[in-house]
């Protein structure tokens, strides 16, 4: 039987290795085939015995899947799990954390003991001795003869060795004779029994399962340093850590692994107690490996400079030849990076010096653009200065007559030059006003009222067109729309975007038609548009409107709308333009972002 089961076993490596190039869960009749690998600490015949339950519980849980049950020891398992021959493993939990180190396994739930605190606290080491050993603590093993399972054994060794380290024994170096067995694990407990060996490394809970079986009477053998861990029902030389995993593999299929975890955790209590729950945290395994520095951190050991300069001295050779290369490499970058800096530092200082010429020649062209619309504008202001002129000099001729007939009355007189004073000051606000507008300097961005650069635009175009029409009535509670941006530049963009609506509307024959203006905020942004009744733009046309030199002017430059975008641009904020809604003429939007309190409409 026993090697019936040898040869199977054996089949099924070759399988998973493709000497047969089968898949792992094959059909088996009606039903695909689904191998279980598990670690036999206590023989291949407890297997079945043990885990039969298990496999009867998934047979039934999925009926579409036949479950089969192959022991292995350590190295047998983890060769079957190289050569992807199983599907499953159910393993201690050292063994799984190697596995998931060098494998890529999964675990997908934890065993659920009766004998243990809980899943995260259940296995542990046990140190047996005679009942009558002078053994009474770890150290006194040091210089004794002390048999384990073998090197890779979690709870047959490794957290044993993890104990004695701690209590100042190196399992390795300090033991007198460390002789390992391999499984059946239950052979070392009757070697200590018939003094072939002073101790024992087994795992927690066997010494009570062997005694409640009859296979050892109870006063036989005892547990050497006992430590009392509350709910624990066995005895353990060691601090406890997570019971096995039920694990799956990377070439397992993902929906095969979610159903067998789904039933796993809704099998029911087996006779004895055991069940499965939620996979536990496996990282003080992990701890206890890197403490010992075996498994994943078995380079912690052989890292040292003795071993790497015996083992690769010619690799260190090798890499010295190529750190020399590397200096001389890095002289020779360094070098080359001076160079380039400096190159780099004069293309810099460049770019600078064009940047700032670029910036005064965008200046001067600004300024060439105000002084245009100056220009246009030339008769208009002349007409509206010589309206205070004509007044001032009428006052002054009516009271001249008075004066040179006698009539010296002191009320009219003053009424006279009072008039006189109005006009002259109207006509200095039209100059000063003409003059600011008129004036080159470079942009300041500052905060400032939009609401009030809107109303001086429309002092100034009002008295440069007296004929035009403007509809802008700004609440007299109205929050101050407060923006970062220069207030000339926002003047001569006004000024165009009120020439443009007026010279539409003249061009359209609605000369008498108001040109609406409207102050409002949307979303943190303060928005002006200025809506004409002028004849609109066809599609090909509006497509084109802020490039530049487009105009549809005849005597236009095709500038204005072009510049007036960039001054926008440059403060934040956008320039936009629509056909009116269900009427003739165009809108232009002026968006800039509201620097404190925001705006609130006209």
């Amino acid at each position: 039987m026993f090697l019936f089961r040898q040869i199977v076993q054996f089949g099924l490596l070759l399988m998973g290795s493709g000497f047969l190039f089968q898949p792992s869960i094959a059909d088996s009749g009606d039903k695909a085939v689904v191998r279980i690998g598990v670690l036999a600490y206590r023989g291949p015949e407890a297997v079945q015995e043990d885990w039969s339950a298990l496999r009867n519980w998934l047979d039934a849980a999925l009926p579409d899947r036949r479950f089969i049950l192959l022991d292995f020891d350590q190295s047998g398992l983890t060769r079957a799990v190289h050569d992807q021959a199983i599907d499953f493993v159910i393993t201690s939990s050292g063994h799984y954390v190697a596995l998931e180190d060098s494998e890529g396994a999964s675990r997908i739930a934890t065993i659920d003991s009766p004998w243990a605190v809980s899943p995260r606290k259940s296995i542990g080491s046990t140190i047996v001795v005679r009942r009558d050993a002078p053994l009474q603590t770890l150290a006194d093993l040091a210089g004794k003869h002390v048999m384990a399972v073998g090197p890779d054994a979690f709870g047959g060794y490794q957290i044993a060795a993890g104990e004695l380290l701690w209590a100042g024994v190196d399992p390795e170096r300090d033991l007198g004779r460390l002789q390992f067995t391999g499984f059946p694990i239950q052979k070392i407990v009757h070697a200590v029994r018939a003094g072939q060996a002073d101790a024992g490394i087994i795992r927690s809970c066997l010494l009570e399962q062997m005694i409640r079986s009859g296979e050892i009477g109870k006063e036989e053998l005892r547990v050497l340093a006992p430590i009392a861990t509350p709910g624990m029902k066995c005895q353990t030389s060691s601090k406890l850590y997570p019971d096995w995993p039920f694990v799956t593999l990377h070439q397992t299929p993902a929906d095969l692994s979610k159903r067998v975890a789904m039933a796993l955790l809704a099998m029911p209590n087996s006779a004895e107690g055991y069940s499965w729950t939620v996979p536990s945290d496996y990282k003080v395994v992990d701890d206890l490996f890197r403490e010992l520095k075996i498994g994943p951190h078995r380079y912690l050991r052989e890292w040292t400079f003795e071993w790497l300069l015996r083992r690769y001295w010619g690799w260190l050779l090798l890499a010295l030849a190529l750190l020399v290369v590397w200096a001389v490499y890095t002289v020779r970058v360094e070098q080359l990076a001076s160079q380039h800096s400096r190159a780099l530092r004069a293309a810099q200082e460049d770019q600078r010096r064009m940047a700032e010429e670029a910036r005064l020649r965008q200046a001067t062209l600004d300024h060439t653009a105000r002084l245009a619309i100056l220009g246009e504008m030339a008769s208009a202001i002349a007409h509206e200065l010589n309206q205070p002129l004509a007044a001032i000099g009428n006052f002054a001729q009516g009271m001249a007559r008075r004066i040179g007939a006698g009539r010296l009355e002191p009320e009219v007189l003053l009424e006279g030059t009072g008039e006189i004073v109005t006009q002259s000051e109207r006509a200095a606000s039209i100059i000063r006003n003409i003059r600011a507008f008129a004036q080159k300097r470079p942009p300041e961005r500052k905060s400032l009222d939009f609401s009030a650069v809107v109303g001086e635009t429309i002092a100034l175009f009002s008295g440069a067109h007296p004929q035009a029409r403007l509809s802008w009535q700004p609440a007299a509670t109205q929050t101050p729309a407060i923006v970062m941006a220069d207030a000339l530049q926002l003047q001569q963009v006004m000024m165009n975007l009120l020439k443009n609506a007026l010279d539409a509307q003249q061009t359209a024959g609605h000369a008498q038609a108001p040109i609406k203006l409207q102050l409002r905020t949307d979303d943190g942004a303060c928005l002006v548009t200025v809506s004409d009744a002028g004849c609109g733009l066809a599609p090909e046309q509006f497509a084109r409107l802020f490039e530049p030199f487009f105009t549809t002017k005849p005597d236009g430059l095709g500038l204005g709308l072009s510049l007036s975008k960039g001054i926008i641009e440059s403060f934040g904020g956008t320039l936009s333009a629509r056909p009116n809604d269900g009427q003739a003429g165009l809108t232009v939007c002026i968006s800039l972002p509201l620097q404190a309190l925001s705006c609130t409409a006209a």
